[in-house]
């Protein structure tokens, strides 16, 4: 099967990246990329670019060279993980390409400013009507719902692939390295070790997160929160931390290449972010054993489970994360259920197997059957 991938972003630390990466990168398939957006590359796709395995498209005129190219090659089909490729997707489907569109970003926030009605209808008719999808997928039932009332797409074009984690990279520290691995990052064996992974950016409310851990009643001298990630907030947060009088209790270690270990040596993982349609960064906690604190009601509460492999604070306020940390730190055997139940939900549903299988069978229906001419 040979499947040309479509991305404008791949910048370093973005979940959408280590997905295209890894579905370009999986075995039993033939990938090419082209990538048309003018961001930063993560390092493993500047090495593809290297390898020849993806061609840089700026102008419509490379593109137009890239999809030539490609259908020399082969290449029937465009899996397109880009949000700005309405013009490309017809342009590739008249050429004969058939098109999958991954819906990655995105939830259907009832705040959503709300465009005239005349351009509302009409963005549907070209949108959710389009002759040039084949098929939509969504990475969980929120990112379905954005794509139906955002776009109108029917509930028939589109199918729900789960991102895919590597279990076996993110997997639980066996208990006799546990110390030895803390002591590497630089964390005590004594600690009891919060995390939250993602970009320091407002949207991701770390904010909310430090907020929360300085207001746990009674909250233990040994416990620490550690944020990995980078970004603007970083001054701000640093800030926040002092003024709640937390000098040594929050750990900022910036963006890391080593967050599997940073996970499986924390006891608890928080997540805050509001409005995200899946929430990698959870999944891959879990599938460390680590049991996860979920803001909210959208992506990432599809993957917590609340009192089964995680808590959930449908409020998403300080209190209620508070409340829910106080909980798992207070309780080791909780956190143990819970971690336990993680990981073999982790394994089950979020596996890049799993993903890859998902992808393959829609592949497979879109895909014309052999022997049948090509458009």
């Amino acid at each position: 099967m040979k499947i040309c991938h479509i991305v404008d972003n791949a910048r370093p630390g973005v979940g959408v990246t280590q997905v295209v990466y890894d579905l370009m990168t999986a075995d039993g398939v033939e990938c090419r990329g082209i990538f048309t957006g003018g961001s930063d590359l993560d390092a493993r796709f500047s090495g593809l670019v290297s390898q020849g395995t993806i061609t840089l498209a700026a102008s419509p005129a490379e593109l137009a060279r890239a999809l030539s190219s490609l259908k020399q090659d082969g290449f029937r089909l465009l899996h397109v993980h880009s949000r700005k490729s309405a013009w490309l997707c017809m342009l590739a489907r008249l050429s004969g390409f058939r098109i999958v569109r991954t819906q990655h970003f995105g939830t259907a926030a009832r705040d959503r400013p709300k465009r005239p009605q005349a351009l509302t209808r009409l963005r549907n008719v070209l949108t959710g009507k389009s002759w040039w999808i084949d098929r939509w997928a969504a990475v969980s039932r929120t990112s379905k719902c954005y794509i139906q009332s955002r776009w109108g797409v029917p509930d028939a074009r589109i199918s729900i692939v789960w991102n895919g984690i590597d279990v076996d990279k993110f997997t639980p520290c066996p208990a006799g390295r546990r110390a030895a691995l803390r002591q590497q990052l630089g964390l005590e064996d004594g600690w009891i070790v919060l995390i939250s992974v993602g970009s320091l950016v407002a949207r991701k409310r770390h904010g909310c997160i430090i907020k929360a851990f300085a207001d746990i009643p009674d909250r233990p001298g040994n416990a620490r929160l550690v944020i990995l990630g980078e970004g603007s907030e970083r001054p701000r947060l640093e800030q926040l931390a002092a003024d709640c009088g937390l000098d040594g209790k929050v750990i900022l270690p910036g963006r890391r290449d080593d967050v599997a270990a940073w996970a499986a040596v924390s006891d608890i993982y928080v997540h805050a972010a509001l409005d995200e349609a899946f929430g990698l960064a959870v999944a891959e906690a879990m599938a460390c054993g680590t049991p996860a604190i979920a803001a909210g009601t959208m992506g990432p509460a599809e993957i917590v489970e609340d009192g089964e492999n995680g808590l959930l604070v449908a409020d998403g306020s300080p209190a209620g994360l508070s409340a829910a940390m106080a909980r798992l730190i207070a309780d080791g055997a909780l956190r143990a259920r819970l971690g336990q139940t993680a990981r073999r939900h982790a394994v089950q549903r979020y596996s890049l197997t799993a993903m890859c299988q998902g992808y393959a069978a829609l592949y497979q229906s879109v895909l014309p059957a052999p022997g049948a001419a090509h458009g």
